[in-house]
């Protein structure tokens, strides 16, 4: 299974507070950490992490952040071949993250806002079985998840809240080209409200599977006329940077697998959970992790299906072993 996340890659720096402050409040942080982030970073982090071939395209600067950045990419699992090097700086984000384990985030695009000049690295001899884009502007998502479906891929989009705030008819362009779409509730609520249907009918004519991500209320799913749903687990939440990012990585994943809807909602709630309980936008589960928590969780069955189903999908020589 060769996957390729399209999107920005970042610095990330941490501060860990009790309380992020108010305006003209000054808190101390009790830990400070410097790690790899983005979307699309932690997209391809996680499918490595879960045993595919994962590789990511973006744009990061020719400075000594860009050259960490890609190494530490490189030391998760992630072919960063694809990558494009720019005299601009690369991007980072202040994320301060509170007792509760929430988060609040400063970016600084950098060289991510120079990501549609990559974009036509998608082409051959590149081979991709899923394309993901994550937390793109519409206009590179559709050059992107365009330039996918002509190598045969399947596709996903994660637009994020920004672009979501943008509306249905912004995004209507590369939901045409995308298999798979994630939102959260807040992303669903203003596509409905801009044009998509109270109930996303114009987006899921669009789009073959909608994802709707619920937090602590768990997740569900469209499929054509099915509706699957799944709960949450209860965990203790540490840091939920990346948390949507683990998921939607663990759900197309399970999905490309031949996991049915539900089992893929579980599999998802359970890698989002255990990155939750960890530090960093980039510490999500490796499959075995993933497949030992549904067991401890009382779910024996479906993890012995879903292994089944990963044992399957590596032995279909699906898998592949990087480059292009």
């Amino acid at each position: 299974m060769r996957v390729v996340a399209v999107g920005n890659a970042n610095v990330d720096l941490l501060l860990y507070v009790d309380e992020v402050p108010a305006a003209g409040q000054q808190v101390e942080a009790r830990a400070f950490e410097r790690r790899p982030g983005g979307a699309a970073a932690n997209f391809a982090v996680a499918a490595a992490k879960l045993g595919a071939s994962s590789a990511l395209l973006c744009c990061v600067g020719l400075d000594e952040e860009g050259e960490w950045l890609l190494r530490e990419l490189e030391r998760q699992g992630v072919d960063t071949s694809l990558a494009l090097r720019a005299e601009a700086p690369t991007g980072f984000s202040v994320v301060i993250v509170d007792g509760r384990g929430e988060r609040a985030m400063v970016a600084h695009r950098g060289a991510n806002a120079l990501l549609n000049r990559a974009v036509e690295r998608l082409a051959p001899p590149l081979r991709a079985d899923w394309v993901h884009a994550a937390s793109v502007k519409p206009d590179v998502a559709e050059a992107a998840l365009s330039a996918a479906k002509r190598l045969g891929a399947t596709t996903s989009y994660d637009p994020g809240g920004a672009v979501a705030r943008m509306g249905f008819e912004k995004l209507a362009g590369a939901l045409k080209h995308a298999d798979v779409l994630f939102l959260n509730e807040e992303e669903a609520a203003a596509l409905a409200g801009s044009g998509g249907g109270q109930g996303l009918e114009r987006v899921r004519k669009l789009v073959r599977v909608v994802v709707l991500k619920r937090g602590a209320r768990g997740s569900a799913a469209w499929l054509g006329g099915s509706f699957a749903e799944a709960p949450a687990f209860k965990v203790e939440v540490v840091d939920t940077t990346g948390a949507g990012d683990a998921f939607d990585a663990a759900f197309a994943l399970a999905l490309s697998a031949g996991a049915g809807l539900q089992e893929a909602l579980i599999f998802a709630n359970a890698c989002a959970g255990l990155k939750v309980s960890r530090r960093g936008a980039q510490s999500s589960p490796t499959l075995a992790e993933a497949l030992e928590f549904l067991r401890s969780a009382g779910l024996a069955e479906v993890a012995s299906k879903l292994a089944k189903a990963f044992n399957r999908w590596a032995g279909d020589g699906r898998r592949g072993s990087g480059g292009g």
